[in-house]
């Protein structure tokens, strides 16, 4: 949550609670000062002018930012793993698009959303990179990718990943976790993010013992966003709407996650 009074923005981002809404609401009623919650931004306003009474933002005596920087990822480290790539297509859309080519553009779209916002970001690779070695397993290559999270410490890990199937019909997203109750809660606010904003189809978060879910040392989840192998999710994971779409959905929940 962020306080905003008399149009400067409080440097500490508390957590929400009973006890806070009513604390401020009590020193606002002895200060006679003005307060509006904005419960779809999380931002509580404050105006000590006792002159103006406020009911709506519009009626806030200073201008109102349509983005203000959310302190919640600041110093946090997020690892952020774009699936396949190089030698390895993944998976194959019906118009010849390619699994590792969506997920590097999102990858790299959250990336700069996070910066942003105070997070610093670990890429497992940053441009079309080939971890195709063919002296090396499957497991092997997994490997370096969860080496390259666990050496960072970082606090949460993200693969983005396209889903398939040998049905054009089937779609929606779905998110995986290792059972942790961490990665659990992670996985249930980006689902619910993805969902929510592309109008997918939720088939929900899932266990799953994948090999960059298990031994990650961090909370961590695969995101499936949706179904290359369908005509219209296909369009809707390498158009460039659609990509920034779910990489501001993937941030969101992100930061639902830290509720700081």
């Amino acid at each position: 949550m962020r306080i905003v009074v008399d149009g400067q923005k409080l440097s500490t981002n508390p957590r929400t609670t009973k006890d806070l809404l009513l604390t401020i609401k009590s020193l606002a009623r002895v200060l006679n000062w003005q307060t509006l919650y904005d419960t779809d931004k999380e931002i509580i306003y404050i105006s000590t002018s006792k002159t103006n009474a406020i009911s709506t933002v519009s009626d806030l005596p200073i201008p109102v930012l349509e983005e203000l920087e959310s302190l919640r990822l600041q110093d946090k480290i997020i690892c952020i793993d774009a699936g396949h790539g190089g030698n390895d297509p993944g998976a194959l859309g019906p118009s010849g698009t390619m699994e590792k080519d969506n997920t590097i553009a999102i990858a790299i779209l959250l990336k700069e959303k996070l910066e942003n916002n105070g997070a610093n970001v670990i890429m497992t690779r940053a441009s079309d990179q080939d971890f195709s070695y063919p002296d090396l397993s499957r497991n092997d290559l997994l490997s370096k990718r969860v080496a390259i999270a666990n050496d960072s410490n970082a606090d949460i890990f993200v693969s983005i990943h396209n889903d398939a199937f040998s049905s054009a019909t089937a779609s929606g997203t779905t998110t995986f976790h290792y059972g942790n109750e961490q990665a659990i809660e992670l996985a249930s606010h980006v689902q619910k993010s993805l969902t929510n904003e592309l109008n997918t189809f939720d088939r929900g978060t899932r266990f799953a013992s994948f090999y960059i879910l298990r031994y990650t040392t961090m909370p961590a989840i695969l995101v499936e966003t949706a179904f290359i192998s369908n005509p219209e999710e296909e369009l809707l994971l390498a158009s460039d709407d659609g990509r920034n779409k779910i990489a501001e959905s993937i941030y969101n929940g992100i930061v639902r996650y830290f509720k700081v």
